[in-house]
């Protein structure tokens, strides 16, 4: 699987990787947005006020150390795998093109039940100042917040990862094809602009629902979808 890598040069790809993925993402979405066309989309900026440089360079420090943080779960990863203690396969034939797909939504919905209730559980007093208080230093975020953690938080934000390694039956790509999505997702919801036509899908997470959070803290907790924020009364659309 890992092509006759030693551990320490997996280790460094991944986190090149890992870092190369976001920095196309995320810095994408803030020259469209933030330079290129800034003033073509302000009407659409949710917070009118653009952040100031040294917020942005702020955000970029703590994405970086989460990639580095999420770099160094690899030697974990790799552990696992080579002792077999992960449902991964790489045949496709395995389990069908089908069951790829489905493989990749049962990841999102995981992943969303697990962030929805770790962030409220940062969220409440006796860890908030400790942990989240650094994301939500940023009221206004740009995509470079979307990332921006605590070192613990970065931890935290790990833990959904073993469940889908050793509980679903999942291909190499579709794990890489899942944290991609994620990847892209969290830098939309974190974009500061609204978008029209991801308002329109009720179900869906959206810039301004996260925006809100940013701004109020209580409220507005998901982050693909609104379910569990409807289901447990914390969800204002605004």
């Amino acid at each position: 699987m890992f092509y006759g890598f030693s551990h320490t040069e997996i280790w460094i790809i991944g986190t090149i990787l890992f870092i190369l993925r976001y920095v196309l993402i995320a810095g994408v979405f803030f020259y469209l947005f933030y330079v290129l066309k800034k003033t073509r989309f302000s009407k659409f900026k949710i917070q009118k006020q653009f952040p100031l440089k040294t917020q942005i360079k702020r955000e970029q420090f703590y994405s970086l150390l989460t990639f580095l943080i999420y770099g160094c779960s690899l030697w974990l990863f790799v552990f696992w795998v080579e002792k077999g203690y992960t449902q991964s396969y790489s045949d496709l034939k395995e389990f069908g093109l089908v069951y790829f797909v489905v493989s990749i939504l049962i990841m999102v919905f995981i992943h969303d039940t697990y962030f929805y209730w770790t962030h409220r559980l940062i969220h409440h007093s006796k860890f908030f100042k400790h942990i989240h208080k650094v994301h939500h230093g940023f009221t206004s975020p740009t995509p470079w917040a979307a990332f921006a953690f605590h070192p613990w938080e970065a931890i935290i934000s790990l833990g959904f990862i073993p469940i889908i390694l050793f509980v679903i039956p999942h291909h190499q790509w579709a794990l890489v094809v899942f944290i991609t999505f994620l990847t892209l997702y969290n830098v939309v919801i974190h974009l500061g602009y609204s978008i029209p036509k991801l308002k329109q899908f009720k179900i869906l997470n959206t810039p301004d629902a996260h925006d809100f959070h940013h701004l109020k803290s209580k409220m507005n907790y998901g982050l693909y979808f609104t379910f569990w924020d409807r289901l447990m009364g914390t969800y204002y659309e605004g």
